[in-house]
């Protein structure tokens, strides 16, 4: 009989925690010190007679990795790898030579930021060639991946649900943890978009008390998570309405929200990069049935940067010289919409796309030809809005 393993947080329910053979599971984590931890403890949560290997690629993993003596196998296999595409590549065969993986659990710990400079058609074709290579040996890998941005990574993995069996991120929030599940799918079934809060107390990690009994809130169609700048001064309008002060809080709590309307506030041009990062965030990793708008309150976007929040997801945007009163009736309009237009994996290429030429003064011919044929092929720019050619001639 194939084995089942484990995640390491105690108390989470078998659905968001079981890892059977066959799959490939990936976790980020916010931080290095999180990422080791729970890989400590996802080795404790294995049975004694569990066959455990940690592949690490900074530095000696057996400086970091500590067993425990009354949970867990009693030894495991340590394995180093270079920080490397070619070195991912050849890890199955790597392993191979060393161990026989049938019903082997694999925990490979990142180093930070590994997947910065791989594309994401090599990160796609690296998940398909380990999932055939776990499906056929009968063995499970779990990704760790310490990194700087979690959410860039994550909206790169969300596509990839016929390579990965799960993907989750472990965020750090100051006085607290969350485990934010994207999906996960095992023997118990498929389980998608839940966020539950988390204790580390000695090392170990726990579900907090209050998500043990708490129901995952499956409709929140009704309420509005709102910039406070949005109503010009006027109270909630409902018990539906919820007012933020700033937009960044505004977006942590939009992390949870499933078909909620959400209400931007902008106010000056330096906001727009930051906005439509959140945007994308949001739209990749919520759904499409999430209401996103924004609110110009000060005048302060081009034609293209309208498109580049559209570009990222959002539903509407409302322009600053709408009345309090037309601005709600444009906020009633999106409701019960979804969202169906294509949003890109990465937000790099909407960014460029609306982004001046940074080309100055004399290029050469085929230079100057792909520049013109890129700025009229961009879709962002409007149709008679792409620049202005102008042809010198000597006389």
């Amino acid at each position: 009989m194939d084995p089942v393993f484990s995640l390491g947080i105690s108390s989470l329910w078998d659905e968001l925690r079981h890892m059977p053979t066959g799959g490939v599971w990936w976790v980020n984590a916010d931080r290095q010190q999180d990422a080791i931890s729970l890989v400590n403890q996802t080795i404790a949560s294995q049975t004694e007679n569990a066959n455990v290997a940690v592949i690490g690629m900074e530095g000696d993993p057996g400086k970091v990795i500590k067993l425990d003596e009354s949970h867990g196998p009693e030894k495991i296999r340590l394995f180093t790898m270079p920080d490397s595409e070619k070195g991912l590549y050849s890890l199955p065969h790597d392993l191979h030579c060393s161990v026989n993986p049938t019903h082997y659990f694999f925990i490979l710990i990142c180093a930070n930021n590994t997947w910065r400079n791989i594309t994401s058609e090599s990160l796609h074709k690296w998940l398909e060639k380990m999932n055939k290579w776990t499906r056929f040996h009968h063995c499970s890998l779990l990704v760790i991946n310490p990194c700087n941005n979690s959410d860039k990574q994550s909206s790169l993995l969300m596509g990839e649900y016929r390579s990965l069996f799960g993907l989750a991120s472990l965020r750090f929030q100051g006085d607290q943890h969350l485990f934010d599940i994207a999906f996960w799918c095992n023997e118990k079934g498929v389980s998608a978009r839940q966020q539950l809060l988390l204790c580390q107390q000695d090392e170990r990690w726990t579900l907090s008390h209050q998500e043990e009994t708490a129901i995952q809130p499956r409709s929140d169609e009704k309420h509005i998570l709102s910039h406070v700048a949005v109503l010009e001064g006027a109270p909630p309008l409902s018990e539906h309405w919820t007012l933020f002060d700033n937009n960044e809080a505004l977006f942590n709590d939009a992390r949870t929200a499933q078909a909620a309307t959400i209400i931007f506030s902008l106010t000056q041009n330096n906001q727009i990069e930051p906005l439509a990062r959140r945007i994308h965030t949001l739209r990749r990793q919520r759904g499409s049935a999430l209401k996103i708008v924004v609110r110009e309150n000060i005048a302060s976007l081009r034609a293209t940067d309208e498109r580049l929040l559209l570009g990222c997801g959002a539903n509407m945007i409302i322009p600053w010289n709408a009345p309090l009163s037309r601005c709600l009736t444009l906020i009633e309009s999106v409701q019960g919409q979804q969202f169906s237009r294509y949003v890109p994996e990465d937000i790099t290429t909407l960014l460029s796309m609306t982004q001046p030429l940074k080309l100055r003064g004399f290029q050469p011919w085929d230079t100057f030809c792909d520049a013109i044929h890129t700025m009229m092929s961009n879709t962002l720019l409007p149709a008679d809005g792409k620049g202005v050619l102008v042809a010198l001639r000597p006389v």
